[in-house]
């Protein structure tokens, strides 16, 4: 029997560590079209087809930022913060960044550009394939993936403390937990943080009959939203039989490739499905968050120190879900997600959610103090919120909806984000301020950048690696 953590390891902390990172795409938006910005990508960054933080996705106005590897959830927000500051100083006077999962309103003129105009050549074909298959309307949802590894020690303790023969199963067993875990519990994240009431495009993905459900908490989360087509079953029922659900719908070319799977938790890892069994993941990608538009940055503390309780929570507490109780979680989401954004949870849901939250409350007691104040923060939020559902994030959005439309809301929040994104030194925590500038560039032309200390950079760029110091001119490496 598999032991829980908690009362082997001697001590509560690696159960609180872990690497955090995080995905967010976002599209810039023209203010004098209220539509997708037909202004390229800015060449300022650098050569996309390597850049590690700033890319693009399905269209060419779809920016997607992504930091590196964090150990906290809070530090990956600070750089994704910064990322978002450095973005908002390359977009023209008539952009903004649309706050919202759900793209603006599409014209024909629209529609035409978007299939016409893409610069990522090494990924036409895959996108090409997508819009055969999918139509244009689901690749331009974005949303917010949260990245999460589990500390070394914690594998070792786990693998110890089990008997469990070598490091590969004991990482599958770790992270498959944590996976079904949060997939079980999806429903609350949806209502909590669900942000995707309205769709501003009558021709896409959600059926007509089905429109008048608006608003609801979250077409994305819904059966309707970024979703793989009905024929594509991969449950979370037991690692074995995702795996071979996977490979079976990639050898039968059902799917283009790994990428195409759009279930709500990813299992990561650089080489193939049989190194992945083998070795276990590197890490999880979380895939399931909304762009929250009340939060600077796209997604907010609340959300990412929720999330990471209810990873300690199966860590701790060891609870497996059988095939029948997820497929009830999978309703449970896909109910909660087309329900209206101030219609409460039903009592059995109410129940489950005050259960849950007295474990991650007694999880908090315990948590080192560089942790436990943003963790309380998370509590009392979902704990409000699931008392008062018009306090939760799609409760408060419904309130901007004009004519079944956030439009007008949006184009003054992405200006209100803009005003707030604005280059200062305040903006840069993770150095010092004499090296915000050489930081900055960094970032900017695509080097991998590791702050060793804030009066310190490690910086690397295609093979090669500088500890930088003092203020440099960047270019002049590149020059080398």
């Amino acid at each position: 029997m598999v032991q829980p953590l908690l009362h082997k390891t001697g001590t509560n902390d690696p159960l609180f560590q872990g690497l955090f990172g995080l995905e967010i795409e976002e599209h810039r938006v023209q203010i004098s079209r209220s539509s997708l910005s037909q202004l390229a990508h800015s060449a300022k960054f650098g050569d996309r087809s390597f850049h590690p933080y700033f890319q693009t996705d399905f269209s060419e106005s779809q920016e997607e930022l992504v930091t590196a590897p964090h150990k906290t959830s809070q530090a990956a927000l600070q750089q994704l913060h910064e990322l978002q500051t450095i973005l908002t100083s390359h977009l023209t006077d008539d952009e903004i960044i649309w706050p919202l999962s759900m793209p603006p309103h599409l014209a024909a003129d629209d529609l035409h550009f978007l299939a016409n105009h893409f610069e990522r050549t090494w990924y036409q074909a895959y996108r090409d394939f997508l819009i055969k298959r999918y139509g244009y309307y689901q690749h331009i949802m974005t949303g917010v993936h949260i990245n999460f590894s589990i500390s070394g020690t914690l594998v070792d303790q786990y693998q110890r403390t089990n008997q469990i023969a070598d490091s590969g199963q004991a990482k599958n067993q770790l992270y498959f937990k944590i996976a079904q875990h949060i997939v079980a519990y999806r429903w609350f994240l949806t209502y909590l943080f669900g942000a995707s009431p309205v769709s501003e495009n009558p021709d896409d993905t959600i059926p007509s009959q089905k429109r008048s459900l608006q608003p609801v908490r979250s077409w994305r989360a819904s059966q309707y939203g970024f979703k793989n087509q009905p024929n594509i079953q991969i449950g979370y029922a037991s690692l074995t039989e995702h795996l071979q659900q996977l490979a079976h719908v990639l050898n039968t070319n059902l799917l283009y490739d790994r990428s195409e799977f759009y279930g709500p938790v990813r299992f990561k890892n650089a080489g193939t499905i049989a190194g992945l069994k083998q070795n276990g993941p590197d890490y999880l990608e979380f895939r399931m968050f909304d762009i929250d538009p009340f939060s600077l940055d796209g997604i907010s503390q609340e959300a990412l120190s929720l999330l990471h309780l209810l990873i300690i929570d199966v860590l701790n507490q060891g609870q497996t879900w059988t095939a029948s109780e997820l497929i009830a979680a999978d309703e449970f989401n896909n109910e909660v997600a087309l329900a209206h954004p101030q219609q409460a949870l039903n009592d059995e849901l109410q129940q489950q959610a005050r259960v849950l939250l007295i474990r991650l409350q007694a999880i908090t007691q315990q948590a080192p103090a560089s942790l436990k104040k943003e963790f309380e923060q998370a509590i009392k939020y979902a704990k409000s919120a699931l008392a008062t559902p018009a306090k939760t994030v799609a409760g408060q959005l419904v309130n901007y909806i004009e004519d079944d439309s956030l439009s007008t809301f949006a184009l003054e929040e992405g200006q209100n984000w803009r005003s707030q994104h604005q280059i200062a030194l305040n903006q840069f925590q993770s150095v010092n301020e004499n090296l915000v500038s050489t930081y900055i560039q960094a970032l900017t032309l695509g080097f991998k950048t590791e702050v060793q200390t804030p009066d310190q950079l490690k910086l690397s760029y295609r093979g090669k690696s500088w500890l930088i110091n003092e203020p440099l001119d960047l270019k002049t490496l590149l020059q080398q």
